[in-house]
């Protein structure tokens, strides 16, 4: 990595320049002279000060055309430091290339500039008065006569997006009024009516207890008479399993719920049940609605 040459290039983007353990570099303007005969134009140098500000730019400057971290090319920037200190110091001479040279004089490091050095600085914008302003706005301009160059359609994104979100707003509306249609026209008897923490059952008629319930799962194999299915019967629904009792009867206490009972199913499993008369048919009903009242995901028929 040519460290030199980053140093030269920052030296007169900037008009200084500052390297750990030589210095500060300045670019200094000198005032035009005569010399007896004509009058010299202003020059430019470059000066070795000690000491200096303390800063990462010319590291940042480094990496950046470098495509290297800032760690590394300040470690390159010190290693060239070093090594230019070595060779002053042995007698030998440091060139920037295009600028000057690193020498020593007296113990002291200082900076030769080249013979054939030449800095122009960069010329100052015109700013042009508001005279010349109105002049310039007042000169009639010049229209071409054939017609101007068509511009290609450009796509309207936000048309797009606006169609695209129409379409899916009339799609979920369409989807919704066939979802309602299709669920009102099914039977609508319900035997289990839910008033925010208040569950009203239907009556229902005398139940033979002696004769084991079996639900829909248990009955995929047989299929029910037709007097079966139409049944009211109580199922046992679990709406909760805890780990301890004690949250089971607080979760019953909250649910405050006729019906709603704990069972223990073993030493580290309490069910909360709720009691739920209903038809065979409309267990599936029963078990959706339930999910979704008491937000509890493994609602199943008690056994």
């Amino acid at each position: 990595m040519d460290i030199a040459k980053y140093i030269g290039l920052f030296l007169l983007k900037n008009h200084f320049c500052y390297v750990h353990g030589l210095g500060n570099i300045e670019l200094k303007k000198r005032a035009a002279i005569h010399d007896g005969t004509a009058l010299q134009a202003p020059s430019y140098e470059v000066v070795v000060t000690p000491g200096g500000s303390i800063d990462d730019n010319l590291a940042n400057f480094i990496a950046t055309n470098e495509q290297i971290s800032i760690s590394k090319a300040a470690n390159e920037l010190r290693e060239f430091s070093i090594q230019t200190r070595k060779d002053i110091a042995d007698g030998k001479e440091v060139a920037i290339p295009g600028i000057g040279k690193f020498t020593e004089e007296s113990g002291k490091i200082k900076f030769t500039t080249d013979a054939n050095f030449k800095y122009t600085p960069a010329g100052i914008p015109i700013i042009k008065n508001s005279k010349q302003l109105e002049e310039q706005n007042a000169r009639p301009v010049h229209k071409p006569s054939y017609p101007p160059p068509h511009k290609a359609d450009s796509i309207n994104w936000s048309m797009v997006i606006l169609a695209i979100v129409l379409v899916i707003l009339i799609a979920g509306g369409a989807y919704g009024i066939y979802y309602y249609t299709s669920h009102s026209n099914s039977d609508t008897t319900t035997t289990t009516t839910f008033v925010k923490d208040t569950v009203v059952p239907v009556k229902q008629p005398a139940i033979d207890t002696t004769q084991p319930h079996t639900d829909t799962v248990a009955m995929a194999g047989t299929p029910p008479a037709a007097s079966d299915t139409l049944l009211v019967r109580p199922y046992k629904w679990v709406i909760g399993n805890y780990k301890s009792k004690d949250k089971a009867d607080k979760r019953m206490k909250n649910i405050n719920m006729a019906g709603v009972e704990v069972a223990q199913k073993d030493s580290s499993n309490f069910f909360v049940l709720v009691t739920i008369n209903s038809r065979m048919n409309d267990t599936l009903h029963v078990k959706d609605s339930l999910k979704r009242y008491f937000g509890y995901g493994n609602v199943v028929i008690y056994k």
